[in-house]
């Protein structure tokens, strides 16, 4: 029998979601996504549910969509509705990580790539290993960041920081994390359990209705079109995996082989 791909254990009010799939440094598919839904959602309901945790087993937090879901697809060249496939997952799970009336803390170790990177930046705070290792990652292979990253990053990083690493697609370290503002606090990897449950027993302590009001404050003064934004975000990503380099970046990193990009405006 399998191991599922998404652990849950709850204690002392705390929901911890471990993603388990540490043989693909927790590469996102559709099963993992909707089973963060579903937790998310229990949480929301479930009133012993004072903060969650998010997490990865094994060597990373998240590298990302698995792109091997899709490998079929491109080889046969066949279109691949990537709005559809945003609007039912990743734009679903950031809105509900974003709407949770309480706490959502990003443990973060390894790497953190594409919309694993997405999906840090939409929880509320993040506690971030000294080995973390990040990067956009989109434009690599003709896309642009996606699950909301095109909103969370600029917000979080500031524009120009942010749209440089988005379009350079750069890898940065937990410093670097902390100096524009994606961690909130970086420790020692040895150290991230501890620091995480520190901060999390921190929130448990305050008032339930203070945390959900701060955070809808929150979100209604800087992020009041976040899930109108998603949207259209879908619709520019749909744009975009249509062009010959994006297929062609996709096709390189399965077969481990370096693209040859024609820079096309169209396929």
């Amino acid at each position: 029998m399998s191991e599922p791909v998404l652990l849950r254990s709850q204690h002392d009010g705390v929901l911890t979601l471990s993603l388990n799939r540490p043989e693909k440094l927790n590469a996102l598919n559709v099963e993992i996504v909707d089973h963060l839904i579903d937790a998310l959602e229990f949480a929301d309901r479930e009133d012993a549910v004072r903060c969650v945790v998010l997490r990865g087993e094994g060597r990373g937090f998240c590298s990302g969509q698995d792109l091997d879901v899709f490998r079929s697809a491109y080889e046969s060249r066949h279109k691949i509705e990537v709005a559809h496939h945003l609007r039912k997952t990743y734009n679903v799970l950031a809105i509900k990580l974003r709407a949770l009336p309480k706490p959502v803390i990003a443990s973060v170790n390894g790497i953190v790539a594409g919309v694993g990177l997405s999906v840090a930046l939409a929880c509320d705070m993040r506690v971030v290993a000294d080995d973390a290792r990040f990067t956009v990652g989109f434009s690599r292979i003709g896309l642009v960041p996606d699950g909301g990253g095109s909103y969370l990053l600029p917000l979080i990083a500031g524009f120009g920081r942010g749209l440089e690493l988005a379009m350079t697609s750069d890898r940065f370290d937990s410093a670097e994390a902390l100096r524009i503002g994606i961690a909130n606090r970086v420790v020692p990897a040895a150290d991230l359990q501890a620091a995480t449950a520190a901060l999390v027993e921190q929130l448990v302590a305050i008032p339930a209705s203070a945390l959900a009001l701060t955070k809808h404050a929150f979100n209604r003064a800087v992020m009041p079109n976040f899930a109108a934004w998603l949207h259209e975000e879908a619709d520019i990503q749909q744009e975009a995996s249509e062009n010959h380099d994006h297929r062609e970046g996709v096709m390189a990193f399965l077969e481990k082989r370096p693209p040859a990009y024609t820079h096309a405006p169209k396929r």
